[in-house]
């Protein structure tokens, strides 16, 4: 996966809403593809914060454009964020609440931008 659509489509086929071919109908589904793609845009920019804090992103979101993250942000976590976001919606609870658990324990891994603390406790002059 590298674009917002196969994400989407990921997590579409993780919450059991394709045919019997595995396919998902776009032109029936007008309203789960526009509420997914808001699922695929929050998602992004919460796994983006993580990967790189200070780094700031104005560009307009483009599902059918390459996904600047990390292949492991994109195909292990992403998925299952947008499937809860997408199952939250549709007033799921239970499907909700299982890929809400596997987000969370799957953020983990999303790979950190390794940042140098400083000292920052202040001394003398007291």
């Amino acid at each position: 996966m590298k674009t917002g659509q196969e994400v989407l489509t990921r997590a579409l086929q993780l919450l059991g809403y394709v045919d019997s071919l595995g396919n998902i109908d776009a032109l029936q589904d007008a309203e789960l593809m526009k509420r997914g793609t808001a699922a695929v845009i929050q998602i992004y920019n919460d796994i983006r914060h993580i990967e790189n804090p200070n780094e700031y992103d104005n560009e307009p979101f483009n599902m059918a454009d390459d996904i600047r993250l990390s292949d492991i942000s994109i195909n292990d976590v992403m998925p299952y964020g947008v499937a809860m976001l997408i199952a939250d919606m549709d007033n799921n609870g239970v499907a909700q609440a299982k890929f809400a658990n596997i987000y969370n324990q799957k953020r983990k891994i999303v790979p950190r931008n390794t940042i140098r603390r400083a000292d920052v406790i202040p001394r003398g002059g007291y």
